[in-house]
């Protein structure tokens, strides 16, 4: 039975043509080709704590990664007062303070980043790093997990619940589809953002002008009042 809180998938992608039970609560029906199995068989929870600093590396705390993109910004002269954790090029990095934030992030290169995230390697041969990162950043799985943080002001989820957590896999060259697939829409959909915040703020800046013209007597505007 399909779960009843999932949206239907777009108009113009047809669905797979069989499905079977999930037996995951959250996850429902999943194509009849797929396979189920926890996080903690799908990738390392790695933890290499440190404190010795490369000068040129990357490093992240989690107010540097924006919540539900994965984007985050490359600050200058960042200092933890916390502990470290070293992190390699496509290890994902997820926030377990305040999950609810997705704060998930794949970095390109390698670097340092707070002990507040947890970093996962995928294994090659079962997941890929773009299809973990995607997956993780999931309102499904990002509510799952929040569900689990424990704490009032600052709740924080547990590496024991996470990695139990069950998860979809598909074959590999599907899971390389789907990342690529999203890779390019979320592209295309930052494009137009990008561009019609830049729509705004011309009409923005004109409106400023507009305004401070009328009211100071810089353009004649006796004739559209007439009218």
């Amino acid at each position: 039975m399909q779960n009843p809180e999932q949206s239907a998938a777009p108009t113009d992608f047809p669905p797979y043509p069989a499905y079977k039970p999930s037996d995951v609560q959250w996850l429902g029906d999943i194509p009849s080709h797929w396979e189920v199995r926890r996080l903690k068989f799908l990738a390392r929870n790695i933890s290499q704590p440190t404190s010795e600093r490369v000068e040129g590396e990357l490093r992240l705390g989690l107010e540097h990664v924006e919540s539900w993109t994965g984007k985050y910004e490359i600050a200058e002269n960042v200092r933890f007062e916390s502990k470290m954790k070293r992190f390699q090029p496509d290890d994902v990095l997820f926030g377990k303070l305040r999950p609810y934030l997705a704060k998930v992030t794949r970095p390109d290169r390698a670097g340092l980043c707070m002990g507040d995230f947890l970093v996962f390697r995928s294994k090659s041969n079962i997941m890929t790093a773009g299809f973990l990162e995607y997956l993780l950043r999931c309102k499904y799985v990002i509510d799952l997990i929040d569900s689990s943080a424990v704490g009032a002001k600052m709740p924080r989820a547990d590496w024991n619940f996470i990695g139990n957590v069950w998860l979809p896999l598909p074959p590999l060259p599907e899971q390389r589809a789907i990342a690529e697939y999203l890779d390019a829409k979320t592209a295309a959909i930052d494009a137009a953002i990008a561009h019609y915040e830049r729509m705004a703020a011309l009409v923005a800046e004109y409106w400023t002008v507009l305004v401070a013209d009328a009211v100071t007597g810089r353009i004649d505007l006796r004739q559209a009042a007439a009218e």
